[in-house]
């Protein structure tokens, strides 16, 4: 299989993200939040509800995108503090991005007169500046003359633009085409190095576009300039007739990488197209992502349910087998007194003793233990049929527990395998606290809970999705109406979902809500599934049953492929 190329926030993925943005122009400044020190997300509320810019500088992620509202923050920062005192009650009042220039730029009508944003994705030189007018009034990452003599970034100095030190893609000629196709180096670097904005993913499309082997030494691609200057004028083009097709690219089930059009560098991979391109990107660094924090905590949660999976299996071998045992309780009580009374027959050390057996059963072979005597082995039989009999009470009960208890560390290991956040995390985390099977931690003070997922279904539905037992009955219970419809996969450990729906639910709507609930259960990773779905009404609790645990009736069926629903619905910021 051809090499995936990582992808990056070129000019053409970054002008769908302006394109984005600009969408929520006039919408007033809510707030900024710092997911880590090198990251900011600035919040907007407007007509289309709230929105979140998310920027972050570093070196190998750095980007720029609209995306969920964090579900975690450090404390702000100087540059976020000063965000939030410069901009409260500030509107957005346009975006424009340099053409085909990695610099995103947020127009701002604030109390004190016009700020600007300015958001530059160019690697370990990324940054967030604000300004007002040509003055940098602070920046996310100050940069003193020693660190950079040419381009200074400090609070009370004129602003910079990034130097451009090559034109724009329309802006080669034919002589600078033939100046491109010289040299030894590989024609995707030749042009990379010679055009603005592009970066590896698109200076390979370009030879691609061309019928050029993006590996061929420029110097052999002389006869291709005119078709290579053409492939280039026509992915300008996509940019300056926003001709945008957010697309993301995965491989197995998770996104490798993105584009705002489809490309031919990325044949080799499966194309889905996403939401927005904002979207793409969200989608991207998440699976991106999976060997950070969240990743190890996973794994780590993993192992402690597996642990305890296996630790009730086994208790529950071991008490169906005292079950199957007690039902013979009697016959124990019959060879225990039929011992005591021919025990004057049985030889020393004997193995076993043959007895007149009951009525008809003829001759009866009992089993000894040759190191104890005759009444020594009915005591033991006496024992037997009591311990018997005291699991024909009790061990019912507790196989009933032990499945119960089963069922719901399989639920929660759907929960951890479908985490998104440390929140997440934490909410199945507290129910293997609740299980017994993680020791419980000491916590100082209440942990914020971001409530359970929700996402955007056709025709303006919600979807709400539980994260944890208790958070399923939360779902189930309190946010979901009567008439609205639950939804479960069949016979699977699974989140509860909610289908919230302005009026009568929709076929798409039902659809859509069951391949969420098909994502979010054991069946997520094979093929299509049964989902049953009923009105809320119809759902109960039975007394005393665990977080999570429901009976229902009169359901429906829907057989569906598990697909993560791509849009969350509108948040607070």
């Amino acid at each position: 299989m051809p090499q995936t190329i990582p992808p990056s926030i070129d000019g053409l993925v970054l002008a769908a993200v302006a394109r984005e943005v600009r969408a929520h122009a006039g919408a007033q400044f809510a707030g900024v939040q710092q997911p880590d020190p090198q990251a900011i997300v600035v919040a907007l509320r407007g007509p289309r509800g709230f929105a979140h810019l998310y920027a972050s500088i570093h070196p190998q992620t750095a980007r720029v995108h609209l995306a969920p509202r964090p579900e975690t923050a450090e404390p702000l920062a100087p540059f976020g503090q000063l965000l939030r005192s410069r901009l409260t009650h500030a509107r957005l009042a346009g975006v424009t991005q340099p053409p085909f220039n990695r610099v995103l730029e947020l127009r701002f009508d604030a109390l004190e007169g016009p700020l600007t944003l300015i958001v530059e994705i160019m690697g370990r030189h990324s940054n967030a500046i604000l300004t007002g007018g040509p003055i940098v009034v602070g920046a996310l990452k100050v940069v003193t003359p020693q660190m950079s003599p040419r381009r200074p970034v400090l609070p009370g100095r004129p602003y910079a633009p990034p130097p451009a030190d090559r034109p724009p893609p329309d802006g080669l000629d034919a002589t600078a085409w033939q100046a491109v196709c010289d040299g030894p180096r590989p024609i995707w670097q030749q042009i990379a190095s010679a055009v603005l904005g592009l970066g590896p993913v698109l200076a390979r499309e370009v030879a691609l576009r061309a019928d050029v082997d993006p590996m061929t030494p420029a110097l052999e691609c002389r006869p291709a300039a005119g078709r290579l200057r053409a492939a280039l004028a026509d992915i300008a083009s996509t940019a300056g007739a926003e001709r945008f097709s957010p697309t993301a690219y995965e491989d197995r089930g998770r996104v490798v990488a993105f584009a705002a059009a489809p490309l031919r560098v990325y044949a080799h991979l499966s194309p889905r197209p996403a939401a927005s391109m904002s979207d793409a990107i969200a989608r991207y660094y998440r699976d991106r992502a999976g060997v950070g924090p969240v990743e190890e905590r996973r794994r780590a949660l993993q192992r402690t349910a597996q642990s305890a999976v296996a630790q009730r299996r086994r208790a529950l071998e071991e008490n169906r087998r005292l079950l199957a045992e007690s039902a013979e309780r009697d016959r124990y009580r019959v060879l225990g007194e039929l011992l005591l009374a021919y025990a004057s027959r049985a030889a020393r050390r004997a193995k076993a003793l043959v007895v007149p057996g009951h009525g008809d059963e003829g001759e009866l072979t009992i089993p000894l233990d040759p190191a104890l005597s005759a009444v020594e082995n009915a005591q033991r039989y006496f024992h037997r049929y009591a311990k018997a009999r005291a699991a024909a009470r009790a061990v019912p009960d507790r196989i009933a527990r032990l499945d119960a208890e089963l069922a719901a560390l399989r639920e929660v290991l759907v929960h951890v395998a479908t985490a998104e956040s440390m929140d997440d995390l934490a909410a199945a985390e507290t129910d293997l606290e609740h299980l017994n099977a993680l020791r419980r931690r000491r916590r100082p003070r209440p942990e914020r809970r971001p409530g359970p997922r929700r996402f955007r279904a056709p025709g303006g539905a919600t979807i709400v999705v539980g994260r944890s037992g208790r958070e399923n009955d939360h779902v189930t219970f309190h946010i979901a109406g009567p008439e609205d419809l639950w939804l479960h996969a069949r016979g699977l450990a699974g989140a509860h979902v909610v289908l919230k729906s302005p009026g009568e639910p929709s076929e798409a709507m039902i659809r859509a809500a069951a391949e969420a609930a098909a994502y979010f259960s054991e069946g997520r990773d094979g093929g299509e599934i049964a989902v049953d779905y009923v009105a809320r009404k119809h759902v109960r609790k039975p007394r005393g049953a665990r977080p999570g645990t429901v009976t229902y009736s009169g359901e429906r069926t829907v057989r569906v492929a598990p697909v993560r629903p791509a849009a969350p619905a509108t948040e607070r910021p």
